[in-house]
């Protein structure tokens, strides 16, 4: 089982139904998450001063609360998430002085030994691509789907090291497993601007605008992305084009929910599932 952590973003924001989404789609692949007993925000953004040491404390909890409850790793669906986790681990498992900075503060010593995981490494790491095809029912046949990674899945390559930083394949492999056309475009790892829409709204536009052109010029039906501000900053470049020229921007979980059934379908494979479950646990009791 992984432990869940669901971040301020994307519980804030259910009405998207990434959360709801994503949950559906592991637990009817036989993936179990259960939600850390307490969590807070992130920080969203990693400290980048190297003496200061209060900006890991938060991720670090949540990463020893995982160990506590004897989970295999902590599951993040945000990108902002998953980046300030996993390099908080990074730091803690080779930066003696914060190992004991933080390990004062917390009264606790951590080394950076749980795994961080995001959805997409699960789909690959976890389930496989083979599986993840089998479960697919409507296949995405005549989708044509642009996959926007953003800078956080990235970078740093040393510390993230999910993907090959320069040229990224895991969305377009999970895009062509649902039976879809992946879309290549020259700007899939590039910013759309970030935290900038909060006081440089023009300039986060103009470079969310570029990406959503581009993936249109290559013929693309589909954005999708995993972060919840890429997705705000994609949609919102496009406020000012009419409602039928828009490109939809999407989370990766939306097709993935589309080839799989439909979230009906999804639910009913996942009660399946921990049915099954039980039973074989009871036998074996």
């Amino acid at each position: 089982m992984l432990g869940y952590y669901p971040g301020c973003t994307v519980r804030a924001q259910k009405e998207d139904g990434f959360e709801q989404e994503s949950l559906a789609i592991l637990a009817a692949l036989g993936i179990e998450a259960k939600e850390l007993k307490e969590w807070e925000c992130c920080g969203a953004v990693y400290p980048l001063a190297q003496d200061e040491y209060v900006g890991l404390l938060a991720s670090v909890r949540a990463l020893v609360q995982t160990e506590e409850e004897q989970q295999e790793g902590l599951l993040t669906l945000c990108s902002a998430c998953y980046h300030v986790l996993k390099r908080v681990n990074y730091r803690m498992k080779n930066d003696e002085e914060a190992q004991k900075r933080v390990g004062n503060y917390l009264e606790t010593e951590y080394q950076g030994q749980t795994k961080v995981l995001h959805l997409m490494e699960v789909l690959r790491d976890y389930v496989g691509m083979k599986k993840l095809k089998e479960m697919v029912t409507t296949p995405l046949e005549g989708e044509k789907i642009a996959s926007y990674y953003g800078c956080l899945f990235l970078r740093p390559q040393k510390e993230i090291n999910l993907v090959d930083g320069e040229n990224p394949q895991l969305m377009e492999e999970i895009v062509r497993t649902l039976g879809a056309e992946t879309v290549t475009y020259p700007y899939s790892t590039d910013c759309c601007g970030s935290y900038h829409t909060c006081q440089e709204e023009g300039v986060s536009r103009q470079m969310s605008l570029k990406l959503v052109e581009s993936a249109k010029r290559a013929g693309a039906t589909q954005m999708i992305t995993a972060c919840p501000l890429c997705k705000y900053n994609l949609e919102k470049c496009q406020e000012k084009i009419e409602e039928t020229d828009r490109l939809p921007i999407n989370y990766m979980t939306v097709p993935i929910v589309e080839a799989m059934g439909g979230m009906e379908a999804l639910e009913r494979k996942g009660e399946a599932y921990a049915h099954s479950a039980e039973n074989s646990s009871q036998s074996t009791a």
